[in-house]
């Protein structure tokens, strides 16, 4: 038996060697930006929401040292991010959790990422994206879905949460659709969202060039359009894919079901 016997281990072993080490990289640098944005944002959803993440504690759980502590002041410098506050999904997407808002059930989060752990995967997706525009190209994005109740307070707000101290109120309220989108995102969410495809775009004066508005009613625009709400657009600039407000399935339904009248 002679070197030569092993020429094929040998061209095999350092592209597994090198596939493994990628895919360790990426799998790290996914984690570590995920984290990031983590610590970044939920400070923020600790002054909307009551509870954070999926361990069904008040405010910052485990994020303190027995004191009540923020978590601003808990992540402040760090990325250190419990795993009960920030979920891997898989090593290209992390989700988190929300809840503890007045006329809102829940609030869910996804961050989606490059799959830098596999850049063979990332090449090829970017190439296919090139020649066909019915794939798209690789990107990292957050989305962020809001749950309201609608009228369902009393099925999932236990009875004793709602009779003291100012309980919860139906919420019910007439249903619209209702959007700011990236002009560039405009058509392909028209195509996918069976929602958006009922309403009609128009460009607003107070929106920058680069969004328009689709929207049921041009009440709902002017209701919906505050001045706060402006700036956010403006400072979240074209990184904005869109903000939809809805109350009809994004798939298109498959047999007519009649409203119910208020």
């Amino acid at each position: 038996m002679t070197i030569a016997d092993f020429y094929q281990e040998l061209v095999i072993l350092p592209i597994l060697v090198l596939i493994i080490l990628l895919n360790l990289w990426g799998s790290r640098a996914n984690r570590q930006r995920a984290k990031q944005w983590a610590a970044t944002h939920l400070p923020m959803l600790e002054s909307e929401f009551a509870s954070i993440g999926f361990s069904g504690n008040s405010r910052s759980p485990k994020l303190g040292d027995g004191q009540d502590k923020g978590l601003a002041k808990a992540m402040a410098g760090s990325t250190d991010v419990p795993d009960d506050m920030l979920r891997e999904k898989s090593k290209g997407e992390y989700i988190t959790y929300a809840t503890g808002r007045q006329n809102v059930a829940w609030l869910d989060v996804k961050v989606s990422l490059y799959p830098r752990y596999n850049p063979f995967k990332w090449i090829g997706e970017l190439a296919l994206s090139f020649f066909s525009d019915s794939m798209q190209a690789p990107t990292e994005r957050v989305e962020a879905t809001i749950y309201c109740f609608d009228g369902k307070e009393k099925g999932l707000v236990p009875a004793q949460s709602q009779s003291g101290g100012g309980g919860s109120k139906d919420s019910t309220y007439d249903g619209f659709v209702w959007a700011i989108v990236h002009k560039d995102k405009m058509k392909q969410l028209r195509d996918d969202r069976y929602d958006l495809s009922l309403t009609t775009t128009k460009d607003h004066p107070k929106l920058p060039a680069w969004a328009t508005c689709m929207s049921e009613s041009a009440e709902v625009t002017e209701a919906l359009l505050t001045p706060d709400l402006i700036k956010a657009i403006n400072d979240a600039g074209e990184d904005l894919e869109a903000l939809i407000v809805t109350d009809q399935p994004i798939d298109a339904p498959k047999k007519y079901v009649p409203s119910t009248p208020f």
